[in-house]
């Protein structure tokens, strides 16, 4: 199962999903496309400072300082997806938001 955790607007990924095989699960595959495209773009649209760690099954992205408006936006978008994804397949992810 993969476990999101928002709070204060950093934002955890934990785990892997489990519906299909290791290269062909969709669920991994849409949840890793949705926070690789948080992480690239919070670096590349905002003027903010962030503490970073990717690898197989994690990520993780935390705000240093203060929390621009865009970043805010950023992550609003994000939970919509994931929201989306853990609502048709509830039993392979989770959202844990604050």
């Amino acid at each position: 199962m993969i476990q999101i955790k928002v709070n204060n607007y950093s934002v955890e990924v934990i785990g892997h999903a489990g519906y299909l095989p290791y290269g062909s699960d969709i669920v991994c595959a849409g949840i890793s496309a949705l926070y690789q495209t948080l992480e690239h773009s919070a670096m590349e649209l905002t003027e903010c400072n962030y503490e970073t760690s990717s690898e197989a099954g994690y990520g993780r992205i935390s705000p240093i300082g203060d929390v621009s408006n865009e970043y805010k936006l950023l992550v609003s978008s994000f939970l919509i997806g994931v929201n989306g994804i853990a609502a048709n397949y509830p039993d392979y992810v989770i959202v844990h938001a604050d």
